[in-house]
């Protein structure tokens, strides 16, 4: 599993550089310089890493990618030319798109699609370089996001050689449930969407006022942290030890990049480039790990790629490194606040809900295929089951520092870690019937889905979820729930 990781981290690394160099040829030969390679680097590297359910969706996707794109570029030159113009825009922007997840899987698609460019010209922002018209800037942000997406295209097809990774890159994640399971009887609560676009909305704005304010040569870096820690939030605990990861892994990636230009002797020697996309290949590969690994990556890789392309000098700033990292930790407690005080979504909530997508999931694989089943429909249901035993399972990370940090009793940690046995137990349940054993009790099966259930209802009580999901795992395998 770990090779086959690397493997397509490798694939993707390569995909993102060759993205990187085509537009910096490209720029060289037009006479706009080199800074349409960072955002094509970033637009390829985030696309990369996306799933899709087809070949069709993905060639959806990147049709719409650099006609997008062209729109963010606009945020860019705005951010650059009429600030507050262009963060009213960014923040819209960014926000706005969290909330279409409300409408389904194929909404909440377009607008990650919206999000991707947005992301990219924050990083990287196209401004109009002397002598060039702004035609001709325009045009290196449209052809960027056709770069980024051919290579990325490329990338999927040897992707498709890995063996399993072909099934990774057409399995979209299960979307989100558009009803709060966890609400309370008779209160009405707004979506977790609608939620989670208002405070990237507030963190965003609150970002770029206290950036202007205090760190005006840091903004992007105050901007950018509150934006990683609100985005993909999954409840608070996941917030506070995402923050946690990201103001470390930016000490140590700033701290890193301005040591290898202290050693270099030329900002734009290859040593600067072979160590940016050495940093994304690691970071990509260890990202499953831990997040920190990531933070690291990306901070280090920004840090030359601006460097290289003249858009910030690392070596002139680097008496003003403390500066850059508080307004980190500044941005990384503008997302957090938004994420704990404004309509907040609360980590036990997220994962009763995850584990009642696992339990109807897993009903949905348990069901008998009849005659008007399609072929490999049950394969399909069971490939959702597991990949929404997946989904809870990316609660574990801030849970099981939250269990090191606070002392053993039953916690969220213990329940995710008792819903990841499930996948295998249903293997086991497979194999036995494969095995000619018979099939195991099915009402007794039917009774244990339908406890684990009832043990998701509010009041919140992990001890008594931990011990349904426990008995459900032994139920599965055709034990006895009593022994």
């Amino acid at each position: 599993m770990r090779v086959r990781i690397g493997l397509a981290a490798l694939v993707v690394t390569a995909a993102a550089a060759g993205a990187c160099a085509t537009m910096w040829f490209i720029g060289l030969a037009v006479g706009a310089g080199g800074s349409a390679c960072v955002l094509a680097t970033v637009v390829a590297l985030s696309l990369g890493r996306r799933t899709f359910a087809t070949r069709a969706d993905f060639a959806g996707s990147a049709a719409l990618l650099p006609v997008i794109g062209l729109g963010a570029g606009a945020v860019g030159w705005l951010l650059v030319t009429v600030p507050p113009l262009g963060a009213a825009l960014f923040v819209a922007g960014m926000s706005i798109p969290i909330w279409m997840r409300r409408f389904g899987p194929r909404v909440a698609r377009l607008g990650a699609l919206i999000a991707l460019p947005l992301t990219a010209v924050l990083v990287a922002p196209v401004p109009p370089s002397p002598g060039v018209p702004a035609w001709l800037t325009a045009a290196l942000v449209l052809v960027a996001g056709v770069v980024a997406a051919l290579w990325v295209a490329v990338a999927r097809e040897v992707l498709r050689l890995i063996p399993g990774e072909a099934q990774l890159q057409e399995a979209a994640p299960p979307p989100e449930p558009r009803r709060q399971a966890t609400a309370k009887p008779g209160r009405r609560r707004l979506p977790a969407s609608t939620r989670m676009a208002v405070q990237m909305a507030v963190a965003l704005s609150a970002a770029f006022l206290v950036g202007w304010a205090v760190f005006p040569d840091h903004v992007m870096w105050v901007v950018l942290t509150a934006f990683l820690v609100c985005s993909g939030n999954r409840g608070r605990a996941d917030v506070l030890h995402k923050s946690a990861l990201r103001v470390l892994g930016a000490l140590g990636g700033t701290i890193g990049a301005v040591a290898i230009v202290a050693v270099l002797p030329d900002a734009s020697d290859p040593g600067a480039v072979v160590a940016i996309f050495l940093a994304l290949f690691a970071g990509t590969w260890l990202r499953t790990v831990s997040y920190a690994y990531w933070a690291v990556a990306v901070t280090l890789a920004l840090s030359l790629l601006q460097e290289l392309t003249g858009a910030t000098t690392i070596a002139g700033e680097a008496g003003m490194l403390g500066e850059r990292l508080v307004a980190i930790v500044v941005g990384a407690v503008l997302g957090i606040a938004a994420s704990w005080f404004v309509l907040p979504v609360k980590s036990v909530d997220v994962l009763r809900r995850r584990l009642a997508d696992v339990l109807t999931a897993l009903g949905s694989a348990l069901s008998p295929a009849g005659p008007d089943v399609a072929p490999g429909e049950r394969a399909r249901r069971i490939a959702a089951f597991r990949a929404s035993v997946a989904r809870v399972e990316q609660l574990a990370p801030a849970h099981r520092a939250a269990r090191m940090i606070a002392g053993r009793r039953v916690r969220a940690i213990d329940c995710i870690e008792v819903a990841a046995a499930l996948p295998e137990a249903l293997d086991a349940r497979l194999a036995d019937r494969a095995d000619g054993a018979g099939a195991h009790d099915g009402e007794r099966l039917r009774g244990a889905i339908a406890t684990a259930r009832r043990s998701l209802a509010a009041p919140p009580d992990l001890g008594r979820v931990h011990d349904a999901f426990g008995a459900l795992a032994v139920t599965l395998r055709g034990g006895d729930t009593a022994s």
